[in-house]
């Protein structure tokens, strides 16, 4: 094997090597929600994970944190998954004013669309009356 060559297939190896222990590696995020349909009614329960290394711990982490909502207990225990997304941003949006119906999340490929799109979500459920209520109460992005 020659020089050149040898040096080649070290430099390749070595960038494999490199790029599968980076943080880029953790870009995978979920959003869970528990919510019986009627917000204004039963309210809901939210988690979200980012930067997790799968979907199935992202899946994990996000069921997890829903579940540990206590602000509509019975919501928390029905939690499932609803989206999984993979180096994207996501935003929860919702009317503040407990008993209304206002809700909505979102995920994009930036935050401002994913927070933009989540306060559309809830404006749309809101009603006319309360759509102006809506705000966005968190959005993260994946690491990229």
């Amino acid at each position: 094997m020659s020089n050149v060559v040898r040096r080649t297939l070290v430099g390749a190896i070595l960038c494999v090597a490199a790029h599968a222990g980076t943080p880029a590696a953790l870009a995978e995020g979920a959003i869970a929600i528990g919510a019986s349909g009627n917000f204004a009614k039963d309210g809901f329960a939210f988690g979200a994970a980012i930067n997790k290394a799968s979907t199935a711990e992202a899946n994990q982490q996000a069921l997890e944190t829903c579940r540990k909502y206590t602000g509509a207990p019975k919501m928390a225990a029905i939690c499932r998954v609803v989206m999984t997304f993979s180096q994207e941003c996501y935003a929860l949006a919702f009317d503040p004013k407990a008993g209304t119906p206002g809700a909505g999340w979102a995920i994009s490929d930036d935050k401002v669309k994913a927070e933009e799109r989540a306060l559309k979500n809830c404006e749309v459920t809101a009603g006319a009356g309360r759509r102006d209520f809506c705000k966005v109460n968190q959005s993260a992005c994946d690491t990229r």
